[in-house]
């Protein structure tokens, strides 16, 4: 959809078309920052874990070992919350899309969203924006704008879904790992 929105034929000189390109690019970048948020976000999450847990190890420390789980849970989760709402500024700028989609007669992201799998709210909307009437583009504007909620796109069924599952399996994952460590002190194995 990103290759069909770039090479779409537009005139220069038309400013509705110039912000659509825009607008779109600005939608990527945001994509893209969410993306680095999470990726540097586990990355630093795993390598502190790794570090403060070699650190407790060596030095035979139980708090450290229980510091580097809450220390790289703590980060991660920050991570994941960074997504949620960078993702929420990537919705926040549909309204304006659908909008100038309907302005330059473009419905390469009204299909988009109205054929997202699990979900009527994102369609509804759509169609909602498309039975608009209006004498101006502001009139149609100040419509779309006021029927656009955002829970009608929940993240639950957005990509911001597979991060959640990351950082929670991440968390379960420190948190497994200092339990094998600590258990045999707590429950010895009978001989």
């Amino acid at each position: 959809m990103a290759k069909q929105i770039r090479n779409m034929p537009h005139d220069p000189a038309d400013s509705n078309g110039t912000e659509y390109h825009e607008i779109h690019k600005q939608r990527l970048a945001l994509i893209r920052t969410y993306n680095m948020w999470f990726a540097i976000g586990c990355a630093i999450a795993f390598s502190s874990y790794w570090f403060i847990l070699y650190l407790s190890l060596t030095m035979a420390s139980r708090p450290m070992l229980i510091a580097a789980a809450l220390v790289a849970s703590v980060i991660i989760w920050f991570s994941y919350r960074a997504v949620l709402s960078i993702d929420r500024e990537v919705v926040s700028l549909y309204p304006r899309i659908i909008f100038l989609e309907l302005v330059l007669g473009y419905d390469f992201y009204r299909d988009y969203l109205r054929g997202r799998p699990r979900g009527n709210s994102e369609r509804s909307y759509i169609e909602r924006c498309e039975q608009l009437d209006a004498e101006d583009s502001k009139l149609l504007w100040d419509k779309i704008y006021s029927l656009y909620n955002q829970s009608d796109f929940p993240a639950g069924r957005r990509l911001s879904a597979h991060f959640k599952k990351a950082t929670y399996l991440s968390v379960i994952l420190f948190w497994i790992i200092i339990a094998l460590i600590l258990a045999p002190q707590y429950f010895p194995l009978a001989k």
